[in-house]
């Protein structure tokens, strides 16, 4: 009974080693926002919180919807419109290098002997995580933060309240604390 029970703790604990590996989430999320090289083609990573980079990855839930997959020109008008832009306003030179780092970064991939893509599995994964960390947490969180006149009191800033006043008593203690 015990040498079974031991086996089925270990089982568990591997199993929660790898749902939660920081490492792996790590390496996924540098995967996307770094700078890559793939045979020998160089593109620019996704920097996050970058406005045309969230707008990107937003124009990527739409476009995983279509099943014919999207162009240079649907990405173009479809950003454009994220950022505010006017649609002929944008390039296509600048289509062509968002859709060679959403293609490099795994993102997308391209539909044999057409100039159509698709959005991966992969690209539609990380697009929907960082789409809603950056809008649900990152902003809303911030304004929270920023807010020197909040309507209400929010548990964040009561949170960095507290935090500012432990460093404050600390810092006091050692007489650092002019």
């Amino acid at each position: 009974m015990r040498k079974v029970g031991f086996t089925a703790n270990r089982r568990l604990l591997h199993v929660e080693h790898l749902s939660h590996d920081p490492a792996a989430g790590a390496a996924a999320f540098t995967a996307v926002t770094v700078p890559t090289d793939v045979d020998g083609q160089h593109a620019a990573g996704l920097r996050f919180g970058d406005p045309r980079a969230q707008a990107l990855l937003a124009v990527l839930l739409v476009f995983r919807l279509q099943p014919d997959g999207f162009t240079n020109a649907d990405l173009r008008h479809h950003l454009a419109q994220f950022l505010g832009i006017n649609p002929q306003a944008w390039p296509a030179g600048r289509g062509t290098y968002d859709l060679r780092r959403l293609r490099l970064h795994g993102l997308i991939e391209r539909i044999p002997n057409t100039h159509r893509y698709r959005v991966t599995d992969t690209g539609l994964h990380h697009a929907m995580f960082l789409t809603k960390v950056h809008n649900r947490l990152i902003r809303t969180g911030t304004a929270q933060l920023a807010d020197p006149h909040p309507p209400a009191p929010t548990p964040l800033r009561a949170a960095a309240r507290a935090y500012d006043t432990a460093l404050d008593e600390l810092t006091q203690q050692a007489g650092l604390a002019a």
